[in-house]
């Protein structure tokens, strides 16, 4: 067990890797009455093909990680969210591009839940018969978001940029690939993913982490796994090139709802990629935010609203840059983009002074949040980044991070969607 202390945050955490490969940390809060633990996996939507330890590559239908989920909460006659809700705990999972997670919350003694945990994640019962009624409430679910004219912007944005990489599917897949998804796939998946050796528990509560360590390891020592079946993620070498430069959907909706989706090269290192991450959110708001001398008048014109946002994303073998918006003017909207992303590097280093530190307490805020810091953990180790080196980066950027940040944007390589209201007959 190693004991890590943070003596500038005033943080510590414990972590250890059990005799079965779990890694497992646990984060204590003294004063607080609530405890918050995450078991993950780093299986997520992007995973649709894996390399195996015989180098084999197995490919699985879009959405099978986002499925597997679902059956996760399958117990044959249990119902597991019932017995979490018993034990004053509310339970959850969420599946990603990049991991599945199950978590849960309480303010009462977390060691009870806490096991259900683990035993409802370590044990897939599922049947044929189920995986087939599973398919049609995945599809209807699918169904609803494509509905949804928020959802289907940015699944079209994604589409739109990505040529061959994974990102361009929808997580949960699409009607077609979850019809494909069988019993034996699940039962592979689960196999080749849910293995302790391949995730990570990670708990933020008041209660003494060793008495919880001791709990975990008890529950793991009574139980047997098969040995482990390694599969590695499979990385893409995507074109450079966008798929498509423009995309036109109409929905029934009142106002056009745009986006403009930049797309560069990812970076492996996953610690100067949380940098460049930080780096070009930090030009984005300098830029883009009320820290601009244009955005009142973009307000003014009626160019963007409060629907306005944009987000960065970089992972090894991908890069975004998203802007969205909800206006009348879509040209003017672009224009705006493309114009500003021009001079993106004419910034002023008081405001960058100014905006780093508000960032840096924003970091320190964070560590008030159990869920913050279980998932950011959890991502983190994934990615290989030290907790506490990653709330301090924004302290070590300086203006040449981000002019090199800035050369790595095409600016002539992005792609511009509509969601548009339907035309009157």
């Amino acid at each position: 067990m190693n004991k890590i202390e943070n003596k500038r945050f005033e943080e510590s955490y414990i972590e250890e890797t059990l005799e079965n490969g779990l890694h497992v940390v646990i984060w204590q809060k003294p004063g607080f009455k609530k405890s918050n633990f995450v078991f993950a996996t780093p299986f997520g939507g992007r995973d649709s093909e894996q390399l195996d330890e015989n180098n084999v590559i197995h490919t699985y239908p879009h959405g099978v990680a986002h499925f597997l989920e679902h059956k996760m909460f399958e117990k044959e006659g249990k119902d597991v969210m019932e017995e979490f809700s018993s034990l004053g705990a509310n339970v959850n999972a969420f599946t990603s591009y990049n991991e599945t997670a199950y978590y849960f919350s309480t303010t009462n003694n977390p060691i009870k839940p806490l096991h259900l945990l683990l035993d409802f994640v370590q044990e897939l019962t599922i049947t044929e018969a189920s995986v087939e009624k599973e398919k049609g409430i995945i599809i209807q679910e699918l169904e609803m978001y494509k509905q949804m004219s928020d959802s289907r912007l940015f699944s079209e944005s994604f589409e739109s940029i990505f040529q061959k990489h994974p990102l361009r599917n929808d997580i949960g897949g699409t009607a077609e690939s979850v019809t494909a998804i069988t019993y034996d796939i699940l039962q592979e998946c689960y196999k080749l993913n849910y293995h302790p050796s391949k995730m990570i528990l990670v708990g933020v509560s008041a209660m003494d982490p060793t008495i919880i360590l001791d709990e975990i390891k008890k529950n793991q020592a009574q139980k047997d796994f098969p040995r482990l079946h390694d599969a590695k993620r499979v990385y893409y070498d995507e074109p450079k090139a966008v798929g498509k430069t423009i995309q036109s959907i109409a929905m029934d909706i009142s106002t056009t709802k745009v986006a403009d989706v930049y797309k560069f090269d990812g970076i492996k290192n996953g610690f100067e990629a949380s940098k460049i991450e930080w780096c070009l959110t930090l030009l984005l708001d300098l830029a883009f935010s009320p820290l601009s001398k244009q955005y009142q008048v973009w307000l003014d014109d009626e160019i963007i609203n409060d629907a306005f946002s944009y987000e960065v994303e970089i992972g090894p073998d991908y890069g975004i840059l998203l802007f969205s918006n909800e206006t009348k003017k879509t040209d003017s909207f672009f224009e705006m983009i493309q114009t500003t992303m021009l001079h993106l590097d004419a910034f002023d280093e008081n405001e960058l002074s100014n905006l780093k530190k508000r960032y840096f307490g924003t970091n320190i805020n964070s560590l008030n949040s159990f869920e913050a810091i279980s998932i950011s953990f959890m991502r983190m180790y994934f990615s290989n980044i030290d907790f506490f080196k990653n709330l301090e980066m924004i302290e070590t950027i300086t203006k040449e991070d981000l002019y090199k940040a800035y050369q790595l944007i095409d600016q002539k390589n992005h792609s511009k969607i509509l969601i548009e209201p339907k035309k009157a007959v």
